[in-house]
């Protein structure tokens, strides 16, 4: 009888061994074995909503700095994501960095530009300055009048390459995250 028992235990923990839920387990262990953060940065800013913090991530994603992805994500207080960017380690190399830059230095200056990513004069508060002019060669003259009508709306910047200045913001009206500057 103890035997039959064991049996039906042993019968009963191999049966779930390739079960389907076990399977997609073993996939997703893998898949995260897979990406490789090589750098991080992350900081909590008021944005989406001025009574709360949301959070904002940009990593470096693949096997090295120079192969690497970059990944800039915001996510709200309660875990929506509200913006993603996603693009090559190099689009954080810009004009600070020398001509014949070594591939050392040239990490090094894509690690300091993610550890540099969201200091404190890269949030604008308000986004648009009321003494401050539309110009319809960097921006949608709607997405500037949503952004500037409202004076909670927080502005980030972020410079993706050497000339693609990126001003963003939360518009409450869209429930999105809006480019509201586009520029050098």
């Amino acid at each position: 009888m103890r035997k039959l028992l064991v049996i039906g235990i042993c019968f009963i923990l191999f049966s779930g061994c390739n079960s389907p839920e076990k399977k997609e387990t073993e996939e997703a262990q893998t898949a995260a074995k897979e990406i490789k953060i090589v750098k991080e940065s992350i900081k909590r800013h008021t944005f989406s909503d001025p009574t709360t913090q949301d959070i904002f991530i940009v990593k470096l994603v693949g096997d090295s700095v120079q192969t690497a992805a970059v990944t800039f994500e915001i996510t709200d207080s309660k875990g929506k994501q509200l913006y993603t960017d996603t693009f090559e380690a190099n689009y954080l190399l810009n004009y600070d960095l020398k001509e014949n830059a070594t591939a050392t230095e040239r990490d090094a200056f894509i690690h300091a530009r993610i550890d540099s990513f969201f200091v404190d004069v890269n949030f604008k508060d308000p986004a648009i300055k009321p003494d401050m002019t539309f110009d319809p060669n960097y921006s949608d003259k709607k997405i500037w009048d949503d952004v500037q009508a409202d004076t909670s709306a927080i502005g980030f910047y972020y410079l993706k390459g050497k000339e693609d200045g990126r001003w963003i913001a939360y518009s409450k009206a869209q429930q999105k995250v809006v480019l509201y500057f586009n520029c050098c």
